[in-house]
Parts: C-alpha cells; sequence; structure tokens
C-alpha cells in the first residue's frame, strides 16, 4: 500500500512471477547471443590454405645449432666420433649436437629430439631421422668413444672458459655472504633418483622406498652452472659409497682446464663425508701441487651432540643466510677442539675442522630428531670442512650455498635426464653425455650471450624456451644472404639478433 497526499491509499501495480522469469528468461538469451557472437567473431570469413614457405616453427634451433657451430662445439665432437674407414650420411658429431639441442627445446626422446630439430630442416637441411640417432646412442658410443667424446668436451671448455675469462668482468666467481671466493674453483657433488616404471638395466628399489629406478651422481660447476660429469649408476647404489664419488669427481676435474684445477673447492652433504674421500681429495692435491680444500656435511652422533652441549653461550656467533643476512635464531660455532677425529692410519685428515649450527627446529624435522634437540627445539647440524679463514658464519653460509646445486638437477632434468629412454645401462650412460651437451649449450649462452641481461642471464631452461626458442620465424633470401627474419613485436627480438 502507498499513502497518497489526499490521505487516500492506492494498490502499487506488481508484475506477474511469470511475466518476471519470461523477461529474465529474455535478457539471459539476449546476452548469450552477444557473447557466441563476439567469441567466434575472429572465425568469420577464415580460411585455411597451403603456399607459404621458408616457416621455422621455432627460432631456437637455429640459434643454437648456429651457437654450436660458431663455437666449435660441433667440430671437437665430429673429430671425436670420427671412425676410420666409416663414411656416414649424416655427421655423428653434428647428430649429437641435434639430440641436445633438442633437448634444450623441450624434448625428451631420441625421435622427440630429432624431430624438434628437424622443424627447422629449412634452414639447417636434412637432419638426420630418428633410427639414426637411436643407433648412435644404442650401438656406437661405446666407452671408447664416450671417452674420446669426453676429451672433446675437455677441449671445447678450454675454449669457452678463455672467452669468459676475457669477458670485461673476467671468469664467474662464487660470491656468498658479501665474500667473493676469488680465484677458487667450486664444484658440487650430489646424487638423484631418476624414477623409472620399466625394468630398465639397474633399476631397481632406492632408498626412497616408493622410487624405483636409477641413483646416478652429478657434478657441477658452481661458478658457471655447467654440469661436468654424471656417473650412472643402480638404483640400489649407496649415498656414501667412496669409489663412486672418486670416479665421478676423477671425470669432472679432467674437464677442467688445467690452470683452473689449481684451486678447487669440493662440496658435498652428509654423503661426501667418507675418510676414503677426503683422503683422497689431499692426497691428490698434493701430488699434483695443488691447493684443494673440502665442505662436507657431518652426522650429528652423540659426540656432536655432547660437544655442542659443552660450548658457552657467549661463543656462539649469529648465522647468516648466503645472501649475507643474518638467520633469525640461528647460531654457529666450531666443534673441532671438543672432538676426538681420531687422527691416526684410519682416522679423519689433518687439518679437519668441524662446525655446529642451531636452528628452531621444524615440525617437519621433529621426528627424526634426538631426545636432546626436541629438548631443547633445535636442530643440530654440523658441517666438517678445511677451508681456509676463521669466519664461521660465512664458511657455514658458504656450504649451505652448495644447495645451488639441487636447481641445476633440476635443469638436467628438465633436459633429458628424467626419463633415460634406453633399456642398456650404457646406452643410457651415453645419454647423459647429450643432457650434459644441451646443459653446457644453455650455460654458455647464458654467459657469453645473455650477460648483458639482468634476467636472461639466469634464466633456466623453461624461461628459456618460453621467451627466446619458442619464436615462430620465416626464412628469406636477399641479395645472395639468407635471413631469419623474427616477428617484429616480440619483447625480446633483439636479444635474439645480438
Amino acid at each position: 500500500m502507498i499513502l497518497q497526499e489526499n490521505g487516500t491509499s492506492k494498490v502499487k501495480p506488481t508484475t506477474p512471477a511469470g511475466l518476471r522469469r519470461k523477461i529474465k528468461r529474455v535478457r539471459e538469451q539476449r546476452r548469450r547471443r552477444k557473447l557466441e557472437k563476439r567469441t567466434s567473431a575472429w572465425s568469420t570469413g577464415l580460411e585455411m590454405t597451403d603456399g607459404a614457405t621458408g616457416l621455422v616453427p621455432a627460432a631456437g634451433v637455429p640459434l643454437l645449432r648456429l651457437f654450436a657451430e660458431e663455437s666449435g662445439v660441433r667440430g671437437h665432437a665430429s673429430t671425436a666420433l670420427r671412425v676410420p674407414g666409416f663414411h656416414p650420411r649424416h655427421d655423428r658429431g653434428q647428430v649429437l649436437v641435434d639430440v641436445a639441442i633438442g633437448l634444450a627445446m623441450g624434448a625428451t626422446s631420441v625421435s622427440a629430439a630429432m624431430d624438434t630439430t628437424a622443424g627447422a630442416s629449412v634452414v639447417t637441411g636434412a637432419i638426420a631421422s630418428g633410427v639414426t640417432a637411436w643407433r648412435l646412442f644404442g650401438e656406437e658410443l661405446d666407452p671408447v668413444m664416450l671417452e674420446r667424446l669426453a676429451q672433446a668436451r675437455a677441449a671445447h671448455r678450454r675454449r669457452v672458459w678463455s672467452l669468459l675469462a676475457a669477458r670485461p668482468g673476467g671468469f664467474p666467481r662464487v660470491s656468498v655472504a658479501g665474500h667473493v671466493w676469488d680465484g677458487w674453483i667450486v664444484l658440487d657433488v650430489d646424487a638423484s633418483l631418476v624414477e623409472s616404471h620399466s625394468e630398465k638395466e639397474g633399476a631397481a628399489p632406492t632408498y626412497k622406498k616408493h622410487v624405483f629406478g636409477l641413483h646416478p651422481i652429478l657434478v657441477t660447476c658452481a661458478n658457471t652452472g655447467e654440469i661436468l660429469a654424471i656417473l650412472l649408476r643402480p638404483g640400489n647404489a649407496g649415498s656414501n659409497t667412496a669409489t663412486d664419488h672418486i670416479t665421478v669427481l676423477t671425470e669432472a676435474i679432467a674437464q677442467l682446464p688445467a690452470r683452473y684445477r689449481r684451486k678447487i673447492i669440493f662440496r658435498s652433504d652428509g654423503a661426501g663425508a667418507t675418510k676414503d674421500l677426503l683422503k683422497w681429495i689431499k692426497e691428490t692435491a698434493a701430488k699434483g701441487g695443488h691447493t684443494w680444500h673440502y665442505s662436507v656435511g657431518f652426522d650429528v652422533t652423540a659426540p656432536i651432540r655432547d660437544a655442542i652441549v659443552k660450548v658457552p653461550g657467549k661463543v656462539w656467533a649469529c648465522a647468516i643466510t648466503p645472501e649475507g643476512k643474518i638467520r633469525d635464531r640461528a647460531y654457529v660455532a666450531e666443534l673441532t677442539g671438543l672432538l676426538d677425529l681420531n687422527r691416526d692410519e684410519d682416522g679423519w685428515p689433518d687439518g679437519m675442522r668441524v662446525t655446529a649450527r642451531l636452528e628452531p627446529l621444524h615440525p617437519r624435522h621433529r621426528k627424526n630428531a634426538s631426545a636432546l634437540e626436541k629438548r631443547r627445539g633445535q636442530r643440530f647440524q654440523a658441517v666438517a670442512h678445511d677451508l681456509p679463514g676463521h669466519h664461521y658464519p660465512r664458511q657455514d653460509a658458504f656450504h649451505r650455498d652448495h644447495a645451488d646445486v639441487e636447481s641445476v638437477i633440476k635443469e638436467g632434468k628438465n633436459l633429458g635426464l628424467r626419463r633415460l629412454p634406453f633399456y642398456a645401462m650404457a646406452a643410457n650412460q651415453a645419454w647423459c653425455h647429450a643432457v650434459m651437451l644441451a646443459a653446457d649449450l644453455l650455460a654458455w649462452l647464458r654467459l657469453l650471450i645473455l650477460d648483458h641481461h639482468p634476467d636472461l642471464r639466469t634464466a633456466t631452461p623453461a624461461l628459456l624456451r618460453r621467451l627466446l626458442f619458442q619464436i615462430p620465424a620465416r626464412l628469406v633470401r636477399r641479395a645472395r644472404k639468407r635471413l631469419i627474419r623474427l616477428c617484429a613485436d616480440h619483447p625480446h627480438t633483439a636479444d635474439l639478433i645480438t
């Protein structure tokens, strides 16, 4: 009811419910028709036809192939894989480089790698088939050829590192917590699991009960981000097998130019804290007249816990992060004088020091924590090292920076290590060389070509593919030249041209 000015009442007109529903339905249909018309407008008058020529699906393929050719890595690989009296239609060094380029572009198998590279055949010419590449890894790359290939990679690395040293900023150095380790090469050693759902040779249950596969060890260079060596092992291989660590480190050191072998620091987690490995490091350095140091995780046993309790509170120093910031409620101190390291013929090497780190006990570590750690609400960690100097927080931060090796291993798995395509262990070991070559190509690309760009010089393979490699292009011929014409409005066209 509505009261009028003269005091009389008037009934307010109302729309029937059925009419309101009809109006609502009509309006909804009108909105749907407008949306449908707007959505399908792009297809109006659109037809598909043929006639386009000179198209390159991804500009990254000719870019990486040209980079491999100009830098010399293809030439070194071809020389290493040349067999007297065997004249194949496709150069075996080029086939290996093409597989590595396919892995860098995101392929996960031999055939996919060759198909990816063949997408740029209008520029590169005829590409070997997947069967040829499969035969290369499965039959031709025996241990002798792999040794020659490793020597070729080392020879090419000498040239690349000389170019890195000639840069305006010089050779890349490791900087942790504001301290630059000038003159040192830092090698990170770590093992990783490669899951396999088939009965490949060497596949076995791993120390993680839910993972079945293989257990390779990788050695990476923290200075450049390269993967220097990969040792493929059965899935049930031990994490702290000293002989395996010595084998893969010997291969990695052989990859370094001679002048860069003089000052090396080896970093590892607790798997590297074995007496045989540390002794090998010191004895090998003494024989060659080198200066080698190590920094490895150390098991927190009862003597370590007892020594931590004995350290006075005023001795503990604030721990810092690799970025140089103070870590909240985390402290570092040296325990060497409180431990009996048994430095005899079967003991730890001379000069070894042990530092401890205390930090708040996180709930995810509480299950495996000792009674003392639970009572104090702190997690105990220890590091064994013989690093120069006595700045314990910086030395501890330097060891914590070893965690960056996980990023390099993740990149390696993104470049083909996650899926091993062959049954035989020897063929999969040869596949690891293609993975290392793909990782090296991207590392050299970032250091030598993209070092001026603040984002691309540290970009992951996935980011490089998205921003640089997966750009369509067209091959045009003009003035007796072949030009790869890129998309003009792409934000990184200038970086690709450079």
